[in-house]
This record gives C-alpha cells, structure tokens and sequence, in this order.
C-alpha cells in the first residue's frame, strides 16, 4: 500500500510539473553570478537555465531564483561534484530543481519519477544524429526538448517538432534577435542564450 501511495505521488508530482510547461520566448543561460543576478532582477523571464555552481551551493542558487519568482532548469553537466546518476537527479530534487536537462536518454525516466521536468537534449551534428534522436525522444519521452545548436536548418528544426509532442527549445550560438524570432515563428517554445542583451527583449 505504501508503495502505491508513493507511486501516486510520484505521479501527481510529475503531472504538476508538465502543467508548468510554458515558457518565454528566451531562457537566460547564465554561467557567472553576476549573469543571474542580472536575469532574477532586470528581466521579467519566466525560466533561468543554470550553468553554474557546485554541489554545496546549488541550493541556495535555487532559493534565490525561486525567491526572484522565476523557474529553473539545470544542466545535468554543469554542476560540479553531481553524480551523473540516479542519485545526483534526486539530490537536484531535493534542492528543488524544477526542470534537469540531460544528454543521457536513460535518465529521463529518473527525473520524471522524482517529479521534476524531464528535458533532454542532443546535438544535432549529422544525419545520422537526429535519426538517433528522433529514436531516442520516442522511447523515453522527455517533456521537454533541447537542440543544439540553435543554428540548425529550420527543416531539421520542423521535422523533430512534427515527431513529438514536446515543447522545443534551441540552444547555442542563438547571438541575435532575428534568430529568436525566426525560431518562435516555426513553433519553436524558446531559445536559450547567453547574450544578456537578448533576454528581456519582446518576441
């Protein structure tokens, strides 16, 4: 019983976190403090990407972008000293980290369990990189996903978003506006960057 009462939860808890789905047509990707700081209090984003920090500090980090009233999604790999593993994604949990992003397919299924958003991500380099993508997404079902770079052809870009239902989010070298908008009018939900010139921009 107590087994089933967990997995209900877990349930519910992943549930909740597809219900935040929504996004800005920009995500700061920031990667020094001074960069969040600016994106926590001079934009109006609803989503920080969180490229910095380590193990000891990735909860205060958390509490303060929350505290700021926004959302954040963490690389997997840019968190010194987390496991890549089922326990470094339930420690991001317990930090409440709302959204990982991952390059491992396998890992989606630990980050829905714990109730956070799945977003998993794959550079898209060659042909035969998106055929194992597109696999990748169909198997495992990730709520969100990230393609890098941001500058791949837009058929590239179509033909992914017409294989799967979730919202699509370009990232890297995504350095100018006309980017961000052309992206947003091919039904792309976001782009992420670091160009702190380009975040509170209106799309």
């Amino acid at each position: 019983m107590l087994q089933t009462k967990n997995l209900n939860k877990k349930n519910s808890d992943s549930q909740n976190a597809c219900e935040a789905l929504k996004f800005n047509a920009v995500i700061p990707s920031v990667h020094q403090r001074k960069e969040l700081l600016y994106a926590m209090e001079k934009t109006e984003v609803d989503w920080i990407m969180l490229k910095l920090g380590d193990v000891n500090t990735l909860p205060q980090l958390v509490g303060h972008i929350h505290r700021s009233g926004k959302k954040v999604m963490v690389h997997q790999d840019s968190i010194r000293g987390i496991a890549r593993d089922k326990m470094g994604i339930q420690y991001m949990a317990n930090c409440g980290v709302d959204c990982v992003i991952t390059m491992k397919s396998l890992c989606v299924k630990y980050i829905k369990e714990v109730g956070m958003i799945s977003a998993f991500g794959f550079f898209v380099i060659d042909s035969d990189a998106c055929r194992t993508g597109l696999i990748n997404i169909k198997e495992h079902q990730p709520d969100v996903v990230i393609l890098m770079p941001g500058t791949i052809p837009k058929q590239i870009i179509q033909e992914i978003k017409g294989e799967t239902r979730a919202p699509i989010i370009l990232g890297g070298l995504m350095t100018t506006s006309e980017q961000i908008t052309n992206a947003i009018k091919i039904g792309v939900a976001a782009v992420a960057t670091s160009q702190v010139e380009l975040w509170d921009l209106k799309y």
